[in-house]
Formats: C-alpha cells, sequence, structure tokens
C-alpha cells in the first residue's frame, strides 16, 4: 500500500457534495486507466481498453465523501451557524478547528465554537445537552458584512475538520482525518493497480466506482450502480474499530486484527456464498481477517444489491478509530490485508464460481 497517497486522499477536501478535490486526487494515481466522472462527482475508473468488453463486471466501490459540514446561516457579530453533512455526534465538535471553501476556492480557517463557559448559567454548565443550533464556527470576523466582503464567506459554503494526515513508521499506524472512506478509495486503487498487468487474464472486468454523497443517504452508488452494471461487487468501508469499547471476546473491528468481513448491517445481509468463498482465500493466503455483524451502520452494498437482477457484494472493511470524529487511526496491515484480500478474489473468480455466488445453481 502506497502510504504517501493515501495520506493525499486523507487530506483532500471533500465533504458530501464537495468531492472534487477528492475525484483529482484519484486521477492523479490512475493515469494508466481509463477515468470519467459524472455529474453528481461520482468517479469511474476502468482497465484500458476493457469498457466494451463481454466479460462478468466486478464493481469496486468506495465513497468518496467523508463527514463535513455548510454555512447555514451568518450572523450579525460574524460567525457562522453550521449544518451537518453526515452523522458527527455533537459532543465530538466544540473547540476543534474546520477549514471552510469560499465560492472563489479560498479556504479559510475556523473554531468551532459553542458558549464559554463563563457565559453559561448554573443549569447550562451542569446539562450534557448540546444542540447544533447553538453552536458556531468563528473565523475572526466581526461581523456579517465582513464575513461576507473580507472572508469571501457566503452561506451554502462547504467546511472540513482541519486534520492533517501523519504516519508512524515505526508502530505503522495511520492519523488522519475522513479514513471513512478514504482508506476504502485507496483500497481500490491499490487493487486495480496491481491488477492492471493481469487484466486479461481475469474472467471480470474490474472498475472502479468512487461514489458521492455517501454520508448523506448512500446517494452515489445509486447512480454508479446503474453505470457499471456490476455482476459482483466489492464494497470498501473503513469501519469503526470497536476494539476500545469492547473486550477482546466481543471486539470484531479490532486495529490489527485484518480485513473486516461484514456479515450484516442495516442495509445489507451479506451474501454468504460470496463470504465463504473470500474466507477461503483469505486462509489459503495467510491473509487475517476477521467478521463482524453490525447493530446499526449502512454501506453502499444495501444499493448496489438492489441494482437490476440483484447483486452479491463483499464488504471488507479497515478497521479505524474514532471515525466520524475529527481525528482517526488505522493500521497499514489492515489497510493491506483488505487490498490484498480483494486482489485474490478477483484473481481466483471463474465462470463455475460466479454461477455459485450468484446462486444461479441453487434449482440444480
Amino acid at each position: 500500500m502506497d502510504i504517501e497517497m493515501f495520506g493525499k486522499l486523507s487530506d483532500a477536501f471533500g465533504p458530501s457534495g464537495f468531492e472534487e478535490d477528492v475525484i483529482r486526487t484519484i486521477a492523479d494515481y490512475c493515469k494508466e486507466f481509463d477515468v470519467e466522472n459524472d455529474a453528481m462527482n461520482n468517479l469511474y475508473v476502468r482497465m484500458p481498453g476493457t469498457k466494451q468488453d463481454s466479460r462478468p463486471v466486478i464493481q469496486l466501490d468506495a465513497h468518496l465523501d467523508a463527514c463535513g459540514f455548510m454555512v447555514q446561516n451568518i450572523q450579525d457579530n460574524g460567525c457562522l451557524g453550521i449544518i451537518m453533512l453526515g452523522g458527527f455526534h455533537l459532543t465530538s465538535l466544540p473547540a476543534h478547528a474546520v477549514w471552510i471553501r469560499t465560492r472563489s476556492g479560498k479556504m479559510v480557517h475556523g473554531i468551532i465554537c459553542a458558549k464559554p463557559v463563563h457565559f453559561m448559567t448554573t443549569a447550562e454548565r451542569s446539562s450534557q445537552t448540546l444542540e447544533i443550533e447553538k453552536m458556531y464556527v468563528d473565523v475572526g470576523a466581526t461581523s456579517r458584512e465582513e464575513v461576507e466582503n473580507v472572508f469571501g464567506i457566503h452561506i451554502g459554503d462547504p467546511m472540513m475538520p482541519d486534520v492533517t494526515f501523519e504516519y508512524d513508521a515505526e508502530h505503522e499506524i495511520c492519523f488522519g482525518k475522513a479514513f471513512d472512506n478514504r482508506a476504502g478509495c485507496a483500497c481500490i486503487i491499490d487493487t486495480m493497480t496491481r491488477l492492471c498487468g493481469e487484466k486479461d487474464q481475469l474472467a471480470v472486468r474490474v472498475t472502479g466506482a468512487f461514489a458521492a454523497q455517501e454520508e448523506v443517504g448512500t446517494r452515489g452508488a445509486t447512480v454508479t450502480s446503474q453505470i457499471v452494471r456490476p455482476d459482483l461487487a466489492i464494497v470498501f468501508e473503513g469501519s469503526p474499530s470497536d476494539d476500545f469499547y469492547f473486550s477482546a471476546a466481543q471486539t470484531q473491528g479490532h486495529m490489527r486484527g485484518g480485513v473486516q468481513i461484514r456479515r450484516m448491517d442495516k442495509s445489507y445481509i451479506s451474501n454468504p456464498v460470496f463470504i465463504e468463498y473470500a474466507e477461503e482465500l483469505a486462509k489459503k493466503f495467510g491473509i487475517p481477517f476477521q467478521e463482524t455483524v453490525r447493530r446499526g451502520g449502512s454501506t453502499n452494498a444495501g444499493k448496489i444489491s438492489l441494482t437490476a437482477k440483484a447483486v452479491p457484494v463483499l464488504v471488507l472493511g479497515v478497521p479505524s478509530r474514532y471515525v466520524h470524529t475529527h481525528y482517526n487511526f488505522c493500521a497499514k496491515s489492515d489497510l493491506e490485508a483488505a487490498a490484498d484480500l480483494a486482489v485474490e478474489v478477483t484473481r481466483g473468480l471463474d465462470a463455475e464460481k460466479i454461477r455459485h455466488i450468484c446462486r444461479q445453481d441453487i434449482l440444480k
């Protein structure tokens, strides 16, 4: 895994609906492929010269966007009211820095603030309740006119957490933002790069589909799956690591535990035949993996699986600590395990295995 590439993806500005910087970063690493985007900011990466061939299609999916914010209003004192793009928990927001991107492309620094403790009533100090309507972003301005005319900020401008990627080479740990799901984007690039030289020998045509607006309702995958029309799909996710919250016996997303194979979440009950095939290969090639059944959460698999004649989807997660907050950790070894398994799954497919995974032999 190219950690420099992952770092640039992590640093890229790209809240839901504003993924252009992420698209350009991915395209820089996919110059050997056929690349195109659509009006929604979805990005399609195909092996060169394969767009029209007749082999079954495997779609490699990851979403481009990350949780962020939008300017909802500008107050008279120059503070910005905000709305969330995606699912932050409010307790993780105050006192953290953000970047606001203006319509001219300028980046403006801000701080997410709530009422300072000095001005709180006794009741407010003891309350554990936070409301997004009572949070604001301070950019150092003193009036609405200054915000608009000097800083160039307007209602509707997007913003992202201000976090810069770092890699601890000694411990092989990545630190940064938006690992949900820039980790998955990195896995697609790595998988396709490794398979490109053998594209003509594969039983499937491989298409990478980087979807927009997942964090606001898995919207991009609704479009990508209609364009790609896959027979099979692998969804990569920056999945929430749970090893800080549960015992070793209970944890299903342990950092350094290998790729996470998701059996169920609120959007999708995974294809058990596809999972069986993947886990056989993981054991054969010594790829560490862990299984999970999620009580909550969802991925693009929910939308992709419902395309056309129904699509078997394998959901592979990179356990990442503190997703949907400003700061994340993940292990290089888990990134590599996810890409390694996707490579071997794709290499190992043949006509018989595809029929079996698609359950075309169930009545025979």
